[in-house]
């Protein structure tokens, strides 16, 4: 009786080896269902939740509005919330 269920422990755990190792690996999706967080600033700068950051709502963050021309790459005089993800994740 021992022998057997030893011989059955040791074919299940070998079955199922395989299944366990493709469980530990990750998969890369084409599309991050879970984008990175808001920067810390975004929800602290817009102020007025509109969407889009000006430079007066910058003032309190000289390190962001010294860098607003290259933020916003419309050129529309606003930062949109991808404008500065796209500008976030670059630097």
């Amino acid at each position: 009786m021992k022998k057997t269920f030893r011989t059955s422990l040791l074919v299940t755990l070998i079955a199922c080896a395989p299944a366990l190792a493709f469980a530990q690996t990750a998969v890369p999706t084409a599309k991050d269902p879970n984008p990175p967080p808001k920067a810390p600033e975004w929800t602290e700068s817009d102020t007025n939740r509109d969407g889009y950051l000006t430079k007066e709502e910058l003032i309190p963050f000289p390190s962001v509005l010294k860098q607003f021309e290259q933020i916003d790459t419309d050129r529309d005089g606003r930062i949109s919330e991808a404008e500065y993800r796209d500008w976030f994740e670059r630097k």
